[in-house]
């Protein structure tokens, strides 16, 4: 298992101070679209105006940033 955090930047930045295992950076990747597709749909239930620039970075063990999924990636236009 690997340690990972995913962190959020949208209209708020929440760190990930914990994080979480995964088998490896596809599992962790796999979350964050889930995550991002969630915050979204809360957004629009809510009434709210969508930015495509909002995005969740998930670091490895080091910090290190080793993917960003931007949240325009998830919309159809």
């Amino acid at each position: 298992m690997a340690h990972f955090y995913i962190n959020v930047y949208n209209s708020e930045t929440t760190l990930d101070d914990v994080g979480s295992d995964f088998p490896g950076l596809p599992e962790a990747t796999a979350e964050a679209r889930s995550a991002a597709a969630d915050l979204i749909r809360e957004e629009i239930l809510a009434g709210g105006q969508l930015q495509r620039h909002h995005r969740i970075e998930v670091e490895d063990e080091n910090r290190r940033v080793v993917h960003v999924l931007k949240f325009d990636e998830l919309i159809a236009d």
